[in-house]
């Protein structure tokens, strides 16, 4: 690759997490070895904690209702005292189990459209660093054994949900993935997994360290059809040029009866990263 996506400065008033600075190193230098295995080039975008995501514009659908009725939808001893802002101004709360807390469902609207975003969006800040999105209309509805959240409806905002918590998981570290492997939502048809753990444990610059934060993108659409869905996230980067870049990056998803959702791995080389000229044509926000 001939460039390389560079950190953006971050807000002043928004909090970090501990170590944020080397993180932000280890997630320019993972991104450098992206061209080895596609998953690692998603990963490199994912967590690069600073990028700037839509270049300050505002989405071209309006986000979903971040925390509307989500809060009532918990007993409030489930979470630490304080929630706090992310690097993008988001509302991110604690829960005092560290899989995250279970919101209470009730039914969505009828008709939804794919850009529709679930209600009662709470990003939750689970194991230890990573930010994901629980629901109160899609899921998740409870977690695996090995604390990977499940239960994430048979939606196009399910598959979307559930896409950007698989992503997650792939993507920071072998403890990680071995955790969404014992949760039985991994389909890996071209046994490309092992290649991506050997490369995680290699010691190489580019390699994923265990436990490694993740960050939600803002940006997403969901080519949703029942039994496959495909789940893109977008986010905007600046290269070493200065030139901002859009990117698309998707994972696709298939349904399993008993199991739900669970993340199809591609082979080695295919790459499922591309530049778009902009967001539009289906894309939008939900947090």
């Amino acid at each position: 690759m001939s460039e390389h996506p560079t950190e953006a400065p971050p807000k002043e008033s928004a909090p970090t997490d501990s170590g944020s600075d080397s993180g932000r190193d280890l997630s320019l230098r993972w991104l450098m070895g992206g061209s080895i295995f596609v998953v690692i080039l998603v990963a490199g975008l994912i967590f690069s904690i600073v990028i700037a995501v839509r270049g300050g514009d505002e989405p071209l659908v309006p986000a979903g209702d971040q925390g509307n009725g989500a809060t009532e939808a918990v007993e409030q001893d489930q979470f630490a005292t304080d929630p706090f802002f992310d690097e993008k101004g988001r509302v991110v709360y604690v829960p005092l189990n560290t899989n995250g807390v279970i919101l209470r469902q009730s039914a969505p609207a009828t008709g939804r459209a794919a850009t529709t975003a679930p209600s009662g969006i709470m990003l939750q800040q689970v194991h230890e660093n990573m930010h994901l999105p629980f629901s109160t209309s899609d899921g998740p509805t409870g977690f695996s054994d090995s604390g990977v959240a499940t239960g994430f409806s048979r939606t196009a905002q399910g598959a979307g949900l559930a896409g950007v918590h698989y992503f997650s998981y792939l993507a920071t570290g072998n403890t990680r993935v071995k955790m969404l492997q014992d949760a039985g939502v991994v389909s890996d048809p071209n046994n490309t997994l092992p290649e991506l753990i050997k490369f995680n444990s290699s010691g190489q610059p580019g390699a994923a360290p265990d436990n490694f934060p993740s960050r939600v993108l803002q940006m997403i659409k969901v080519d949703y059809n029942d039994d496959l869905a495909r789940v893109h996230l977008g986010a905007t980067v600046q290269l070493d040029s200065g030139r901002m870049s859009n990117r698309d990056m998707w994972l696709d998803l298939v349904w399993r009866d008993g199991i739900g959702w669970s993340a199809v791995i591609p082979p080695k080389g295919r790459a499922d990263v591309q530049d778009l000229p902009d967001f539009s044509g289906g894309w939008t926000s939900w947090w």
